[in-house]
């Protein structure tokens, strides 16, 4: 790993350990669209089947993963997630675990794996390509896997809010103020972010400015999926429309599935 690299992932996992970004996921407790789409349409292939949550935070989607089925598995590599989680479910399998190595799991242990809320976009090139590994190897064959990601094909990617060309509101105020009050610090990480042909990570305004975030679009990601074994089967906007491109959201949800 490159020292690019490697301070993309120490830098990343320090800020999902800060009190206050732990405090914040501790809350929240709510389906996206998309999300809630795909759970509904995968019903009858999941239910009452053995589900892997990867990057659950303070337990956002393990109240509705456990609605589908008691065989349920919740990971994160923050501990202070894992504990604040466990105090909402106490009964629920819950554990540290960083999915980089899901070496605690076997070959074809689940039947679906969500990897939400873009978890999956704060580690490297090279991470991110190994996390798709592992998340094929514990599924069994014809399962599905469904994530977020950061969309690099957005109109606004990249603009910060005076950028942005949109039109003056209350919220693109208080979203300048924001920024600019964190601007010394996008600055400063600027210098770590990496453009390639088919992603980037840029440092986006999540947490005050102080991750570095992978983006890449449909296509890019539908390559990368095929290239790591997996039929990408659907791409959503983040309104829960299907898609083959999208400009319009500044994520895109995936469902892929292990062949059969």
């Amino acid at each position: 790993m490159s020292t690019t690299q490697a301070q993309i992932a120490d830098l990343n996992k320090r800020s999902y350990a800060n009190g206050r970004v732990v405090n914040w996921y501790s809350e929240l407790e709510f389906l996206h669209p998309s999300e809630a789409v795909i759970l509904r349409d995968l019903l009858p292939q999941i239910r009452n089947k053995r589900l892997l949550d990867i990057g659950i935070g303070g337990g956002r989607t393990t109240k509705y993963l456990l609605e589908i089925s008691s065989d349920y598995t919740g990971i994160d590599y923050t501990p202070a997630c894992i504990e604040a989680a466990k105090k909402k479910y106490p009964a629920a399998n819950l554990l540290n675990c960083d999915a980089r190595d899901l070496g605690r799991f076997s070959a074809g242990d689940f039947s679906f794996v969500l990897f939400s809320l873009n978890g999956i976009d704060y580690v490297c090139h090279e991470d991110r390509l190994q996390i798709l590994g592992e998340i094929h190897r514990v599924l069994q064959p014809g399962g599905y896997f469904a994530f977020s990601t950061h969309n690099r094909d957005y109109r606004d990617f990249n603009k910060l809010p005076w950028q942005a060309g949109v039109p003056v509101s209350v919220n693109l105020l208080k979203n300048c103020v924001y920024t600019l009050a964190f601007l010394p610090r996008h600055l400063l990480m600027r210098k770590h972010e990496v453009h390639a042909d088919d992603y980037s990570i840029i440092n986006d305004n999540a947490h005050g400015f102080s991750l570095l975030t992978y983006n890449i679009g449909v296509a890019g990601q539908n390559k990368q999926l095929e290239s790591s074994g997996f039929i990408a089967v659907a791409a959503y906007d983040m309104h829960g429309k299907l898609v083959t491109e999208d400009r319009d959201s500044a994520w895109t949800y995936y469902l892929a599935q292990k062949p059969l």
